[in-house]
Protein backbone atom coordinates (compact mmCIF):
# COMPACT_ATOMS: atom_id res chain seq x y z
CA UNK A 1 0.00 0.00 0.00
CA UNK A 2 1.76 3.21 -1.00
CA UNK A 3 1.69 6.19 1.56
CA UNK A 4 -0.56 8.68 1.11
CA UNK A 5 1.25 12.25 0.18
CA UNK A 6 0.42 15.22 1.82
CA UNK A 7 -0.11 18.52 -0.13
CA UNK A 8 1.84 21.58 0.86
CA UNK A 9 -1.99 22.82 1.58
CA UNK A 10 -3.26 19.80 3.12
CA UNK A 11 -0.75 19.17 5.77
CA UNK A 12 -0.90 20.65 9.60
CA UNK A 13 0.50 24.26 9.93
CA UNK A 14 4.08 25.02 10.47
CA UNK A 15 4.10 28.26 11.59
CA UNK A 16 3.13 27.85 15.61
CA UNK A 17 1.16 31.40 15.46
CA UNK A 18 -2.06 32.28 14.89
CA UNK A 19 -3.22 35.62 13.28
CA UNK A 20 -4.90 36.90 16.77
CA UNK A 21 -1.15 35.68 18.40
CA UNK A 22 0.65 37.52 15.75
CA UNK A 23 -1.10 40.31 16.24
CA UNK A 24 -0.77 40.62 19.96
CA UNK A 25 3.01 39.85 19.70
CA UNK A 26 3.24 43.53 17.13
CA UNK A 27 1.33 44.99 19.48
CA UNK A 28 4.47 44.81 22.01
CA UNK A 29 7.11 46.65 20.22
CA UNK A 30 10.03 46.10 22.68
CA UNK A 31 12.98 45.07 21.10
CA UNK A 32 13.39 41.93 22.44
CA UNK A 33 9.83 40.42 21.35
CA UNK A 34 10.20 41.23 18.15
CA UNK A 35 13.61 39.81 17.61
CA UNK A 36 12.06 36.99 19.15
CA UNK A 37 9.60 36.75 16.92
CA UNK A 38 12.23 37.53 13.76
CA UNK A 39 13.76 34.48 14.22
CA UNK A 40 10.88 32.11 14.74
CA UNK A 41 9.55 33.36 11.82
CA UNK A 42 12.56 33.84 10.13
CA UNK A 43 13.50 29.92 11.16
CA UNK A 44 10.33 28.67 10.30
CA UNK A 45 10.16 30.93 6.58
CA UNK A 46 13.51 28.92 5.65
CA UNK A 47 12.71 25.69 6.26
CA UNK A 48 10.05 23.78 4.77
CA UNK A 49 7.70 24.77 2.18
CA UNK A 50 4.81 26.60 3.92
CA UNK A 51 1.34 26.83 2.94
CA UNK A 52 -0.08 29.50 0.95
CA UNK A 53 -1.81 31.11 3.35
CA UNK A 54 1.30 30.85 6.21
CA UNK A 55 3.63 32.46 2.73
CA UNK A 56 1.18 34.99 2.93
CA UNK A 57 1.43 35.46 6.35
CA UNK A 58 5.08 35.31 7.04
CA UNK A 59 5.51 38.01 4.34
CA UNK A 60 3.21 40.41 5.52
CA UNK A 61 4.90 40.00 9.13
CA UNK A 62 8.14 40.68 7.45
CA UNK A 63 7.20 43.86 5.84
CA UNK A 64 5.99 45.05 8.71
CA UNK A 65 9.42 44.06 10.98
CA UNK A 66 11.30 45.89 8.33
CA UNK A 67 9.47 49.31 9.29
CA UNK A 68 10.68 49.03 12.52
CA UNK A 69 13.01 51.49 13.81
CA UNK A 70 15.06 49.29 16.11
CA UNK A 71 17.89 48.14 14.04
CA UNK A 72 18.55 45.11 15.48
CA UNK A 73 15.41 43.35 14.40
CA UNK A 74 16.54 44.72 10.85
CA UNK A 75 19.52 42.77 11.17
CA UNK A 76 18.18 39.50 12.48
CA UNK A 77 15.45 39.74 9.69
CA UNK A 78 18.17 39.71 7.17
CA UNK A 79 20.38 37.24 8.87
CA UNK A 80 17.47 34.70 8.75
CA UNK A 81 16.41 35.39 5.29
CA UNK A 82 19.50 36.09 3.62
CA UNK A 83 19.62 32.73 2.10
CA UNK A 84 16.11 32.01 0.85
CA UNK A 85 15.21 31.94 -3.00
CA UNK A 86 11.84 32.60 -2.28
CA UNK A 87 11.50 35.34 0.20
CA UNK A 88 9.93 37.97 -2.03
CA UNK A 89 12.09 40.58 -4.40
CA UNK A 90 10.57 44.03 -2.34
CA UNK A 91 11.56 42.79 0.77
CA UNK A 92 14.89 41.51 -0.32
CA UNK A 93 15.67 45.16 -2.00
CA UNK A 94 14.21 46.84 1.21
CA UNK A 95 17.44 44.92 3.09
CA UNK A 96 19.90 45.52 0.36
CA UNK A 97 19.56 49.12 0.87
CA UNK A 98 19.24 49.32 4.14
CA UNK A 99 22.11 50.28 6.59
CA UNK A 100 25.40 48.18 6.22
CA UNK A 101 24.62 46.26 9.40
CA UNK A 102 21.61 44.93 7.40
CA UNK A 103 22.14 45.24 3.64
CA UNK A 104 25.70 43.04 3.99
CA UNK A 105 24.19 39.62 4.53
CA UNK A 106 21.67 40.14 1.78
CA UNK A 107 24.34 41.67 -0.44
CA UNK A 108 27.03 38.48 0.17
CA UNK A 109 24.12 35.44 -0.10
CA UNK A 110 21.02 36.34 -1.46
CA UNK A 111 20.64 34.84 -4.55
CA UNK A 112 17.20 36.91 -5.37
CA UNK A 113 19.64 40.03 -6.57
CA UNK A 114 19.76 39.53 -10.07
CA UNK A 115 23.16 41.05 -11.47
CA UNK A 116 21.80 43.99 -12.75
CA UNK A 117 20.75 44.63 -9.07
CA UNK A 118 24.28 44.11 -7.76
CA UNK A 119 25.43 46.49 -11.30
CA UNK A 120 23.07 49.33 -9.61
CA UNK A 121 23.68 48.56 -6.42
CA UNK A 122 27.85 49.10 -7.10
CA UNK A 123 27.30 52.31 -9.19
CA UNK A 124 24.96 53.92 -6.08
CA UNK A 125 27.53 53.52 -3.74
CA UNK A 126 31.21 54.71 -2.58
CA UNK A 127 30.63 52.25 0.84
CA UNK A 128 33.79 49.52 0.84
CA UNK A 129 32.14 47.30 2.74
CA UNK A 130 29.43 47.06 0.25
CA UNK A 131 31.74 46.15 -2.73
CA UNK A 132 33.63 43.24 -0.50
CA UNK A 133 30.16 42.10 0.33
CA UNK A 134 29.59 41.33 -3.14
CA UNK A 135 32.69 40.10 -3.86
CA UNK A 136 32.72 37.56 -1.36
CA UNK A 137 29.24 35.95 -3.40
CA UNK A 138 29.27 32.09 -4.10
CA UNK A 139 29.16 32.95 -7.60
CA UNK A 140 30.33 36.44 -9.35
CA UNK A 141 29.20 37.14 -12.90
CA UNK A 142 32.21 38.74 -15.20
CA UNK A 143 29.78 42.13 -15.80
CA UNK A 144 29.74 42.71 -11.45
CA UNK A 145 33.33 41.77 -11.58
CA UNK A 146 34.26 44.27 -13.76
CA UNK A 147 31.87 47.14 -12.32
CA UNK A 148 33.94 45.98 -8.73
CA UNK A 149 37.06 46.87 -10.36
CA UNK A 150 36.55 49.95 -12.13
CA UNK A 151 35.82 51.43 -8.54
CA UNK A 152 39.74 51.16 -8.44
CA UNK A 153 39.92 49.67 -4.73
CA UNK A 154 43.17 47.00 -3.91
CA UNK A 155 40.83 45.00 -1.18
CA UNK A 156 38.46 44.44 -3.72
CA UNK A 157 40.48 43.31 -6.53
CA UNK A 158 42.45 40.99 -3.99
CA UNK A 159 38.68 39.96 -2.41
CA UNK A 160 37.89 38.44 -6.24
CA UNK A 161 40.86 37.60 -7.05
CA UNK A 162 40.59 34.66 -3.60
CA UNK A 163 37.20 34.02 -4.38
CA UNK A 164 37.32 30.89 -6.65
CA UNK A 165 33.32 31.36 -7.87
CA UNK A 166 34.41 35.08 -9.49
CA UNK A 167 34.48 35.13 -12.80
CA UNK A 168 36.84 37.80 -14.01
CA UNK A 169 36.98 38.64 -17.46
CA UNK A 170 40.11 39.07 -19.85
CA UNK A 171 39.87 43.02 -19.07
CA UNK A 172 39.40 42.29 -16.02
CA UNK A 173 42.85 40.46 -15.73
CA UNK A 174 44.34 43.17 -17.52
CA UNK A 175 42.86 45.98 -15.42
CA UNK A 176 44.29 44.37 -12.35
CA UNK A 177 47.64 43.57 -13.68
CA UNK A 178 47.84 47.29 -15.11
CA UNK A 179 46.84 48.58 -11.57
CA UNK A 180 47.89 46.63 -9.18
CA UNK A 181 51.36 45.51 -10.43
CA UNK A 182 53.62 46.74 -7.64
CA UNK A 183 51.27 44.96 -4.92
CA UNK A 184 53.23 41.77 -4.53
CA UNK A 185 50.76 39.59 -2.69
CA UNK A 186 47.97 40.66 -5.22
CA UNK A 187 50.04 39.69 -8.19
CA UNK A 188 51.05 35.97 -6.48
CA UNK A 189 47.44 35.63 -5.41
CA UNK A 190 46.37 36.31 -8.96
CA UNK A 191 48.81 34.06 -10.78
CA UNK A 192 47.50 30.82 -8.60
CA UNK A 193 43.92 31.31 -10.57
CA UNK A 194 43.28 28.02 -12.51
CA UNK A 195 42.79 29.89 -15.93
CA UNK A 196 44.47 33.05 -16.53
CA UNK A 197 44.18 34.52 -20.24
CA UNK A 198 47.38 34.10 -22.25
CA UNK A 199 47.59 38.07 -22.23
CA UNK A 200 47.51 38.16 -18.31
CA UNK A 201 50.38 35.15 -17.86
CA UNK A 202 52.23 37.26 -20.69
CA UNK A 203 52.46 39.85 -18.11
CA UNK A 204 52.62 38.62 -14.82
CA UNK A 205 55.27 36.59 -15.95
CA UNK A 206 57.88 39.56 -15.83
CA UNK A 207 56.31 41.02 -12.41
CA UNK A 208 55.85 38.09 -10.12
CA UNK A 209 59.44 35.76 -8.49
CA UNK A 210 61.53 34.43 -11.25
CA UNK A 211 60.85 30.74 -9.68
CA UNK A 212 56.79 31.77 -9.76
CA UNK A 213 57.47 33.27 -13.71
CA UNK A 214 58.80 30.21 -14.78
CA UNK A 215 56.18 28.34 -13.26
CA UNK A 216 53.47 30.32 -14.99
CA UNK A 217 55.73 29.78 -18.27
CA UNK A 218 55.99 25.97 -17.86
CA UNK A 219 51.52 25.47 -16.84
CA UNK A 220 50.64 27.46 -19.95
CA UNK A 221 53.37 26.27 -22.27
CA UNK A 222 54.20 29.96 -23.43
CA UNK A 223 57.51 30.07 -25.70
CA UNK A 224 59.99 31.94 -24.44
CA UNK A 225 60.27 34.18 -27.48
CA UNK A 226 56.61 35.24 -27.11
CA UNK A 227 57.23 36.66 -23.23
CA UNK A 228 60.18 37.89 -23.78
CA UNK A 229 58.23 40.43 -26.91
CA UNK A 230 55.66 40.81 -24.31
CA UNK A 231 57.66 41.92 -21.80
CA UNK A 232 59.73 44.73 -24.42
CA UNK A 233 56.34 46.17 -25.28
CA UNK A 234 55.71 46.62 -21.95
CA UNK A 235 58.93 48.15 -20.98
CA UNK A 236 58.68 50.70 -24.24
CA UNK A 237 54.91 51.67 -23.05
CA UNK A 238 56.03 52.13 -19.52
CA UNK A 239 59.40 54.25 -20.93
CA UNK A 240 57.00 56.14 -23.50
CA UNK A 241 54.64 57.32 -20.33
CA UNK A 242 57.89 58.82 -18.74
CA UNK A 243 58.78 60.25 -22.00
CA UNK A 244 55.28 62.54 -22.10
CA UNK A 245 56.19 63.37 -18.11
CA UNK A 246 59.08 65.16 -19.01
CA UNK A 247 58.60 68.44 -18.58
CA UNK A 248 62.25 69.73 -18.84
CA UNK A 249 64.85 69.20 -20.66
CA UNK A 250 67.10 68.15 -17.94
CA UNK A 251 64.61 65.64 -16.92
CA UNK A 252 64.78 64.16 -21.01
CA UNK A 253 68.50 64.10 -20.46
CA UNK A 254 68.81 61.91 -17.80
CA UNK A 255 66.08 59.48 -18.90
CA UNK A 256 67.90 59.48 -22.11
CA UNK A 257 71.17 58.72 -19.91
CA UNK A 258 69.57 55.94 -18.54
CA UNK A 259 68.30 54.02 -21.42
CA UNK A 260 71.46 54.56 -22.87
CA UNK A 261 73.38 53.54 -19.84
CA UNK A 262 70.68 49.90 -19.61
CA UNK A 263 70.76 49.43 -23.35
CA UNK A 264 67.30 50.49 -24.40
CA UNK A 265 67.51 53.46 -26.12
CA UNK A 266 66.41 51.42 -29.14
CA UNK A 267 65.13 53.04 -32.75
CA UNK A 268 61.53 52.00 -31.57
CA UNK A 269 61.38 54.01 -28.59
CA UNK A 270 63.11 57.26 -30.05
CA UNK A 271 60.47 57.01 -33.65
CA UNK A 272 57.58 56.25 -30.77
CA UNK A 273 58.62 59.73 -29.02
CA UNK A 274 58.09 60.54 -32.41
CA UNK A 275 54.90 59.85 -33.22
CA UNK A 276 53.53 61.13 -29.95
CA UNK A 277 54.94 64.73 -30.81
CA UNK A 278 58.03 64.61 -28.77
CA UNK A 279 60.32 66.51 -31.04
CA UNK A 280 62.30 67.01 -27.55
CA UNK A 281 63.30 63.73 -27.03
CA UNK A 282 63.87 62.96 -30.63
CA UNK A 283 65.54 65.75 -30.56
CA UNK A 284 68.23 64.79 -27.81
CA UNK A 285 68.35 60.76 -28.30
CA UNK A 286 70.05 61.79 -32.09
CA UNK A 287 72.32 64.31 -30.46
CA UNK A 288 73.35 61.95 -27.83
CA UNK A 289 73.50 59.21 -30.18
CA UNK A 290 75.80 61.55 -32.74
CA UNK A 291 77.90 62.81 -30.51
CA UNK A 292 77.31 66.22 -31.13
CA UNK A 293 74.83 68.98 -29.23
CA UNK A 294 71.06 69.31 -29.23
CA UNK A 295 71.36 72.76 -30.18
CA UNK A 296 73.32 71.94 -33.00
CA UNK A 297 71.17 68.69 -33.48
CA UNK A 298 68.01 70.66 -33.96
CA UNK A 299 69.59 72.71 -36.29
CA UNK A 300 70.28 70.07 -38.74
CA UNK A 301 66.72 68.13 -37.74
CA UNK A 302 64.92 71.42 -38.99
CA UNK A 303 66.68 71.74 -42.09
CA UNK A 304 64.08 72.34 -44.33
CA UNK A 305 66.09 70.77 -47.06
CA UNK A 306 67.32 66.71 -46.76
CA UNK A 307 70.89 67.61 -45.99
CA UNK A 308 70.89 68.29 -42.58
CA UNK A 309 68.25 65.56 -41.29
CA UNK A 310 69.81 62.94 -43.50
CA UNK A 311 73.62 63.77 -42.15
CA UNK A 312 72.48 63.38 -38.51
CA UNK A 313 70.25 59.98 -39.05
CA UNK A 314 72.87 58.78 -40.55
CA UNK A 315 75.85 59.72 -37.88
CA UNK A 316 73.15 58.30 -35.30
CA UNK A 317 73.30 55.06 -36.89
CA UNK A 318 69.40 54.55 -37.61
CA UNK A 319 68.58 52.02 -39.89
CA UNK A 320 69.16 53.56 -43.53
CA UNK A 321 66.48 51.87 -44.68
CA UNK A 322 63.80 53.53 -42.71
CA UNK A 323 65.11 57.05 -43.84
CA UNK A 324 62.39 58.05 -46.16
CA UNK A 325 59.66 56.94 -43.72
CA UNK A 326 60.97 58.96 -40.94
CA UNK A 327 61.73 61.56 -43.02
CA UNK A 328 57.89 61.51 -43.68
CA UNK A 329 57.07 61.31 -40.57
CA UNK A 330 59.07 63.94 -39.48
CA UNK A 331 57.41 66.56 -41.93
CA UNK A 332 54.02 65.38 -41.07
CA UNK A 333 54.65 65.84 -37.23
CA UNK A 334 56.08 69.17 -37.89
CA UNK A 335 53.19 70.44 -40.03
CA UNK A 336 50.63 69.07 -37.09
CA UNK A 337 52.77 71.38 -34.69
CA UNK A 338 52.37 74.40 -36.65
CA UNK A 339 48.97 73.63 -37.44
CA UNK A 340 47.78 73.68 -33.38
CA UNK A 341 47.38 70.15 -33.05
CA UNK A 342 47.98 68.61 -29.87
CA UNK A 343 49.68 65.77 -29.48
CA UNK A 344 47.55 63.45 -26.34
CA UNK A 345 44.68 64.05 -27.95
CA UNK A 346 42.56 61.46 -29.39
CA UNK A 347 42.50 62.29 -32.83
CA UNK A 348 46.43 62.99 -33.30
CA UNK A 349 47.34 59.54 -34.23
CA UNK A 350 44.44 59.95 -36.99
CA UNK A 351 45.70 63.24 -38.11
CA UNK A 352 49.47 61.56 -38.32
CA UNK A 353 47.80 58.62 -40.25
CA UNK A 354 45.87 60.46 -42.92
CA UNK A 355 48.60 63.05 -43.63
CA UNK A 356 51.10 60.21 -44.49
CA UNK A 357 48.61 58.15 -46.45
CA UNK A 358 48.04 61.73 -48.37
CA UNK A 359 51.73 62.44 -49.03
CA UNK A 360 52.84 58.45 -50.29
CA UNK A 361 49.89 58.55 -52.22
CA UNK A 362 51.00 57.34 -55.89
CA UNK A 363 54.49 56.54 -54.65
CA UNK A 364 56.15 53.21 -52.71
CA UNK A 365 57.97 54.17 -49.48
CA UNK A 366 59.20 51.49 -47.97
CA UNK A 367 58.55 50.69 -44.48
CA UNK A 368 55.81 53.08 -43.77
CA UNK A 369 53.21 50.22 -42.76
CA UNK A 370 55.90 50.08 -39.66
CA UNK A 371 55.81 53.70 -39.01
CA UNK A 372 51.96 53.36 -39.37
CA UNK A 373 51.74 50.22 -37.09
CA UNK A 374 54.17 52.16 -34.91
CA UNK A 375 51.64 55.08 -34.84
CA UNK A 376 48.69 53.09 -33.76
CA UNK A 377 50.47 50.91 -31.39
CA UNK A 378 51.69 54.13 -29.57
CA UNK A 379 47.78 55.59 -29.47
CA UNK A 380 46.73 52.48 -27.63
Amino acid sequence: MQPLRMSVEDRPAKLALTPEEVLGLLRDTTPETLIGLTEKMGATYSGEPLNPSETMMAEQIFRLLMRDTELRVRMTLAQHVKESTNIPRDIVMSLAHDVEEVSLPMLQYSQVLTDEDLVDLIHNTDEISRYLAISKRPQVSGMVSDTLLSKGNDEVAATLVDNSGAEISERGYARIVDQYKSNVILMESLSQRPRLPVSAVEKLVHIVSSSLGETLKKKYKLPTEQIEKEVEKTREGETLELIRGSASQEEIDKLINQLISFGRLTPSIILSALCQGDFAFFETSLARLSNISVANARTLISDRGELGFRAIYNKSGLSDAMFPAVKLLLKVVRELDEAGEKPGSSRYPNRIVERILQYSEGSEIENLSYIIALVRRVAQ
